[in-house]
């Protein structure tokens, strides 16, 4: 079997503590590809299709305001912190981690 570089990106975005998936996410809401932690209760295909409509808001926010296309966003909800960056044309990557691990992140300067 061939190796999957893609699948061993995703895969290397768990060796981060706190970190309990890494998914590439279409502008549909479909799952590309995707490293989970093991054991983790994550529904990584309805997440995937959440993300697709967080970003459709998230860039209809930045048309109709003027502000410019979206780049970086970071959603922190009690016991779930997403990510969400451009990965390729029309393709996200979504990072799903435990709460505080962006803001750990951004102090290590990571």
């Amino acid at each position: 079997m061939a190796a999957d570089p893609i699948f061993d990106l995703m895969r290397s975005y768990l060796d981060t503590p706190g970190m309990e998936a890494a998914v590439l996410v279409s502008d549909q809401g479909l799952v590309i590809n995707s490293a989970q932690r093991e054991g983790s209760p994550l529904d990584i295909e309805t997440i995937s299709a959440l993300v697709g409509d967080t970003l459709s808001a998230a860039q209809r926010f930045g048309r109709e305001a003027d502000v410019g296309r979206l780049d970086t966003m970071t959603i922190e909800f009690g016991e779930l912190a997403l990510l969400l960056a451009p990965f390729e044309q029309d393709v996200m990557l979504a990072l799903i981690a435990l709460p505080g691990t962006f803001a750990l992140m951004s102090d290590m300067g990571a």
